[in-house]
């Protein structure tokens, strides 16, 4: 009797010691290098990157008691990355996140669970300069020690992350490691553009989530900060001349209810829609813009024909982010994110 339960008991210890052999999320990367370079964190500050992790992604099977997150450089491609200083602050949260990137918001907040907390206050950090190890991967080297504790208990995680900066910098190359986790099923939605936009040739727009169950959005250039913006989608294909080389190429059927103004020099404005209903399959819409200038000017984009689709991917680790790059510039607390990727930070959980 009292060999059988020595014997269960080192099953117990042994599975307990088998099951947290990896720290890191996604799992299995302790001593492994990650397939992709993350750039947005530390290659273009100031910046801000939440970063998802599915209960597949994190390994977890029970309560994870989270006291610090550790990031390490890319190894893969480049050899080295300067030394900066930055500001950093980091929450948290885990009950009810977002588990898409094509539903996830462009306001923060909504992204988040209703358990979120504020990890790590802002503080200074001297980020270290790192040379590429003759083995990958690289050490950890920056650590984001929470001011208490996280008791994570639905064994998922949004690492929501903001770095500061006085101004606009480029710290070529920091990337962070990072890896990516998703399988596909279903036929996919897709665009296509005709047509020529005017005021400017180049005033371009775009179509992202034209698949059953994701958030359908317009967006689009119009090369000018301080121009008003409007976006409708259409149920025919036109191509009415309307004079000074510009042309109609949608009738409109929904105009977008609020329009934007935009305040960079890219002319960047993005329209959201709403989450695209399982009705919605094998229809096609057509999207255009239009930007009326602070002289009254008037801008037209080209067409864009979208096909819905039910083409569904699902990714265990994915990021929601923004940075500022260039002449451009970025708030981590009050700016909105503008893009997504599939691919994650990978984070020592400590």
């Amino acid at each position: 009797m009292r060999k059988s339960l020595t014997l269960s008991a080192f099953a117990l210890i042994t599975a307990g010691l088998a099951a947290q052999t990896s720290t890191t999320i996604p799992t299995g990367f302790d001593k492994k290098e990650g397939r992709r370079g993350v750039h947005a964190l530390l290659r273009y500050t100031p910046a801000r990157q939440q970063a998802f992790y599915s209960p597949k992604a994190t390994g977890w099977t029970g309560a994870k008691i989270i006291k610090s997150l550790w990031l390490r450089p890319d190894s893969s491609y480049y050899k080295s990355g300067p030394a900066f200083k930055c500001d950093i602050m980091v929450e948290v949260s885990s009950k009810n996140i977002v588990s898409d990137p094509l539903i996830a918001d462009t306001d923060w907040n909504k992204n988040h669970g209703t358990d979120r907390k504020v990890f790590m206050k802002r503080k200074t950090y001297s980020i270290p300069a790192y040379t590429k190890p003759a083995t990958p991967p690289n050490k950890w080297m920056v650590e984001l020690k929470g001011d208490a504790p996280f008791v994570n208990i639905n064994k998922q995680i949004c690492v929501d992350t903001r770095v500061y900066t006085k101004t606009t910098q480029s710290n070529a190359y920091w990337y962070v490691d990072g890896d990516y986790n998703y399988a596909s099923s279903g036929t996919r939605g897709f665009y296509r553009t005709y047509g020529t936009p005017c005021n400017p040739s180049n005033f371009y727009n775009y179509s992202t989530g034209y698949n059953v169950g994701q958030t359908f959005r317009t967006y689009c250039y119009t090369r000018n900060s301080g121009d008003l913006v409007l976006a409708w989608l259409g149920t025919k294909k036109l191509n009415v001349s309307i004079g000074g080389g510009c042309t109609l190429y949608t009738n409109v059927a929904l105009l977008h209810p609020v329009p934007v103004k935009t305040t960079s020099i890219s002319g960047y404005a993005n329209f959201v829609w709403g989450k695209v209903p399982a009705s919605a399959k094998g229809v096609k819409v057509y999207s255009q813009h239009a930007a009326i200038t602070s002289k009254l000017a008037f801008r037209w984009s080209r067409g864009n024909e979208i096909t819905i689709g039910d083409y569904h991917t699902t990714y265990e680790i994915f990021g929601v982010y923004a940075y500022a790059i260039g002449s451009s510039s970025f708030n981590p607390d009050k700016d909105p994110a503008k893009y997504w990727s599939s691919s994650g930070i990978i984070m020592d959980v400590r």
